[in-house]
């Protein structure tokens, strides 16, 4: 295969990023998707809205220590604010001095015909700056509006920009949107820069329940003859049944997963 595959470090919900570094590595993963989630991962420090001129090398510099790349940034809880836009733009000026192509974020809470304007409106402005840094912005299959593959389809082909594309997250669709993705992704591909694979414990709309791969119900084998063209980025993302786990634990469903990956001939 040939897909790059990293871990997201929101799997260490409540470690930080060096300890989250030390389990993917030592699983044997190569690639590392930074989180900096305000108000729930803080795994880029300095945040890159208060990051000096130099302050991504300190990032990059410990994320080489564990013989990691950086392949994406996850920047949620961002859209829909005031000043999403400017936030933004900030992580975007850190992910593209990291080196690292990809933003992956959510589209934010969109209740009703403001919500979307607001969205279209910054979602416009950002894609033209990810652009001018050559940085690909990946909204994730994330709560009650972009949560099937269908609507994330939608909503690209309304955006119309070459820099935005889906984020499908093969158990955000079940949680959120009540749908299969072995069915679900078919109209997500097309759209496709990114995506996370993650287990479903139950199968059931709104059960937070996600252990390692291959533990769960998700039919695999048909997901990945579905993805077998897809040749971009691809994320782990653990996330147990919302409960705090040990360190221990979260290493070992990383390791659990890296096996899984690898007999499917991914690593």
């Amino acid at each position: 295969m040939k897909n790059k595959i990293a871990v997201v470090t929101s799997t260490y919900p409540n470690y930080d990023a060096d300890q989250a570094m030390e389990g993917i590595s030592a699983a044997g993963f190569k690639f590392v998707d930074l989180a900096t989630c305000p108000g729930y991962f803080e795994h880029i420090i300095p945040r890159p809205e208060e990051m000096g001129e130099n302050d991504y090398q300190i990032v990059l510099d410990k994320v080489a220590r564990y013989g990691l790349t950086l392949l994406a940034v996850s920047g949620h809880t961002r859209m829909g604010k005031d000043d999403t836009v400017n936030n933004l733009k900030k992580v975007i000026d850190f992910t593209a001095k990291a080196g690292a192509a990809y933003l992956i974020t959510d589209t934010g809470e969109v209740k009703d015909s403001k919500d979307e304007d607001k969205f279209y409106a910054d979602i416009g402005e950002l894609a033209d700056y990810a652009k001018k840094n050559k940085v690909t912005i990946c909204l994730e299959m994330h709560g009650n509006w972009c949560n099937t593959g269908p609507k994330g389809a939608e909503i690209i082909k309304s955006i119309s920009h070459p820099n935005v594309k889906l984020n499908y997250d093969t158990s955000n669709v079940i949680f959120y949107g009540g749908v299969r993705p072995e069915e679900d992704i078919e109209a997500a591909l097309p759209y496709m820069a990114y995506l996370h694979l993650k287990d479903n414990g139950s199968g059931k709309k709104e059960d937070w329940n996600f252990p390692a791969l291959g533990e769960g119900v998700l039919d695999f084998d048909t997901i990945f003859k579905k993805i077998k063209d897809y040749k971009g980025p691809i994320d782990v993302e653990i996330e147990f049944d919302g409960k705090e786990h040990s360190l221990d634990e979260i290493n070992d469903a990383v390791a659990i997963s890296y096996d899984f990956l690898k007999n499917h001939g991914y690593i």
